[in-house]
């Protein structure tokens, strides 16, 4: 008998708001890249923009054509404000949203789905860390969280009609309990494994990050892309903006929230953030004497401990409260209980009390090199994710981060472990410790969710080097977006930004050729009566001569997916992707699954010939345009995996059978580009700038960009901005209290 269940707890948190198979030759070159700019989503101003830069108790925030906030002011303060103003105008819910996500506190407000995230957040005292976080930190970092509150309370008093009904007050503390509940979503699945004793489950998010040292650039100097995959709805909406303050100046995403970045660049250095990293917690097995429940003991080394005992609520929005208790030890909270057995199971990891996440940031966002960057990483304050950065300098530099503890051999620590003086950790890693490398001599180097073996040809960076549990591989081998990105980047010595824009964007399938090749051998074997049937032979042809794109206006990718997954059964997945000969009953086996396919193309769609546009599509609210991009599983072993670098995972429309609409992937992608000028960088996202469905722009850059694949530029320097008055839609100077 249990009295909290940490999986469904940890499943909820995890999952909620808060990266397979061998490859065959190396694919062919990118698809050329797409026009980096396109018309504006609405006329412009019609009076041009001011170049007169604000005063010290001033913010102007210009919103270019895609309403994109462009926040300058004289001190850091002001812009934090303008930005907290900003994001109220777009996305005022969602910030509500996130800080009862935060807090614990959101079950009260969405009804009985959010209790087991409320319990998780509480049981973590989330929110007890964020305000102590707070409170602690130094006047510069508390003075940017009060005046991001009150450019958010400013928002509101202007436009009181815009508050949610269920908002709480927005407070300077929930700037850092948001961010707390974004890193622990890492560790808390850390602590779930290792209950469940397995290895380490597919990540939560899949995402894509690659740099380019000058040696291998036509544009001398550095080329870094972020392109994080994550769902489309939730905590990981990501907020995009250009910040400029007095040290501050911030451009790339935030989360909605907070006022420092999550990643994009500064004005000398830019990172990116893929899901992968040492493990940083664990699960330690205690003795347990209930017999005064008044008073449970744990035992550690013969002695007997008192928990510190409390109770968690959540009240429920339609139901009553729900209540259960927290008992915690010295070195974590009792995520699980074994009465029968007198055990309890304690959570651990050093990010549960870590409080210097803000201060972390902060730093980060000051760095004029890699170096400086490196050293403000090195608070260990980031969650466990592969770190790569670069610098107007030229420098390309990765980290596998994460505030790992310092573990005794002799220990599985993929399962739970008894508590003792022995088992428990007492220290936690330097960065110096963690797998790493600075300006690898390939000149160029990739982590789309894989082990550090497989970033570049020949990569130094072995396991035999690290403790397991730093080096920590197990899901992340190798993937298809890991393996296309390395045949082009080490093809290419000389990446030119267009190059870089459509390595960014590319759609290939790097399982195309294998499966074209064997549908040819099986048609020529044992095909001859099958071709007698014009559908079944035009259908052929159309894969045949696909080019391997998952492009809207394709006709061939449809029926390729449905043929692929109906093989997952009865065929022989392992010799089509080596490229072995198949025996004539597997031949036959993958032309009959061909014909089925075609069969349920034609039931569905009227026609096996439909494009994928028609019936994969990015949108929301009743507005839909055809999408580009897949990620389809396949088999378990992943051998029949497909995935494109530019990734779109799609849901069933359930209110238009047969219709697939994107809801995860490619989120906030992000491509810079360094030189000892500055950077110039381009991103690309799903929908629109706004939350608001009455807004111009809640999907102009679905329909305009996101579909045909086209990055915008950030005009991040203001005169880049306000070079062209058709750059600005409108302009706000707004008086700080």
């Amino acid at each position: 008998m249990k009295y909290v269940n940490l999986f469904a707890v940890i499943v909820a948190v995890v999952l909620s708001a808060v990266g397979c198979g061998p490859g065959g030759e190396s694919a062919p070159g990118a698809a050329p890249a797409p026009p980096a700019t396109t018309e504006p989503a609405q006329e412009p101003q019609t009076s041009p923009p001011s170049e007169e830069p604000a005063t010290g108790n001033q913010v102007t925030i210009y919103r270019d054509t895609w309403g994109v906030p462009h926040i300058y002011a004289a001190t850091d303060a002001a812009a934090a404000y303008g930005l907290g103003y900003a994001q109220a105008e777009d996305r005022l819910a969602d910030i509500y949203a996130n800080a009862r996500i935060a807090t614990g506190r959101a079950a009260e407000a969405f009804g009985a789905g959010e209790v087991r995230t409320d319990f998780a957040m509480q049981l973590v005292r989330n929110e007890e860390v964020a305000r102590k976080s707070y409170e602690e930190a130094p006047d510069y970092l508390r003075e940017l969280a009060d005046s991001f509150a009150a450019g958010v309370d400013a928002y509101v008093a202007q436009h009181p009609e815009k508050k949610p009904e269920w908002a709480l007050e927005f407070e300077p503390a929930h700037c850092s309990a948001i961010g707390r509940a974004m890193i622990l979503r890492w560790p808390l699945g850390g602590v779930f494994d290792d209950l469940s004793k397995k290895e380490k489950r597919e990540p939560v998010g899949r995402s894509n990050e690659w740099a380019v040292s000058p040696k291998r650039t036509a544009t001398g100097g550095a080329i870094l892309l972020t392109d994080p995959h994550v769902g489309w709805e939730g905590m990981q909406v990501f907020y995009e903006a250009r910040v400029h303050g007095d040290k501050l100046h911030m451009n790339g995403f935030f989360l909605v929230g907070s006022p420092l970045l999550g990643f994009g660049h500064s004005n000398h250095v830019g990172w990116a953030p893929t899901t992968g990293g040492p493990d940083t917690s664990d699960v330690f097995e205690v003795k347990i004497d209930m017999s005064n429940l008044m008073k449970p003991k744990y035992e550690l080394d013969g002695q007997w401990h008192e928990f510190k005992a409390g109770q968690m609520k959540v009240n429920v929005k339609g139901g009553e409260p729900k209540t259960q208790p927290r008992f915690e030890t010295e070195f974590g909270p009792v995520f699980d209980v074994d009465l029968e057995n007198k055990i309890a199971y304690v959570g651990a990891s050093p990010y549960f009390e870590d409080a210097g996440l803000f201060e972390q940031t902060y730093r980060m966002l000051l760095a004029k090199n890699t170096d400086e960057f490196y050293e403000a990483l090195g608070m260990l304050g980031l969650m466990e994710q592969n770190i790569m950065f670069a610098d107007t300098s030229g420098n390309i530099r990765y980290v596998r981060n994460g505030r790992t503890p310092v573990r005794k051999p002799g220990f599985d620590w993929n399962a739970p472990v008894p508590a003792s003086a022995e088992s428990l950790w007492k220290d936690i890693h330097p960065i110096a410790d963690l797998v790493q490398i600075d300006n690898p001599e390939q000149g160029y180097m990739q982590n789309c969710n894989i082990s550090p073996i497989n970033m570049m040809k020949n990569s130094p960076l072995t396991q035999d080097k690290y403790p397991a549990y730093i080096y920590n591989v197990t899901w992340d081998f190798n993937n298809p977006r890991s393996k296309r990105i390395i045949n082009l980047l080490d093809a290419d010595d000389s990446v030119t930004k267009e190059e870089a824009l459509a390595y960014a964007t590319d759609v290939y399938d790097i399982l195309a050729k294998p499966w074209q090749e064997a549908l040819a051998g099986a048609v020529e074997s044992v095909g001859a009566e099958r071709m007698k049937d014009e559908t079944f032979a035009k259908v052929v042809k159309n894969i045949q001569e696909w080019n391997g794109e998952f492009l809207p206006e394709s006709v061939a990718t449809p029926v390729y997916k449905v043929w692929r997954m109906k093989c997952n059964d009865g065929v022989n997945l392992k010799a089509i992707v080596e490229r072995q000969t198949l025996t004539p009953e597997e031949k036959s086996a993958l032309l009959d699954k061909l014909a089925e396919a075609i069969d349920e193309m034609t039931k569905t769609y009227g026609s096996a010939e439909t494009p994928w546009g028609e019936i994969y599509r990015v949108g929301r609210g009743g507005v839909y345009f055809p999408a580009p991009g897949a990620d389809f599983g396949g088999s378990t072993d992943g051998i029949n995996m497909s995935e494109t670098l530019f990734d779109v995972r799609s849901s069933v429309d359930k209110e238009n059978p047969g219709k697939y609409v994107a809801d995860d992937g490619s989120q906030t992608t992000m491509l810079m580009f360094f030189s000892a000028d500055g950077v110039e960088s381009y991103t690309l996202c799903p929908w629109g700038q706004s939350g608001d469905p009455a807004s111009k722009h809640y999907m102009d850059q679905g329909e305009q960009l996101y579909g045909k694949r086209i990055m915008k530029p950030t005009w991040w320097k203001k005169e880049d901005l306000l070079a062209d008055p058709q750059n600005v839609e409108s302009e706000l100077t707004l008086e700080l209290p």
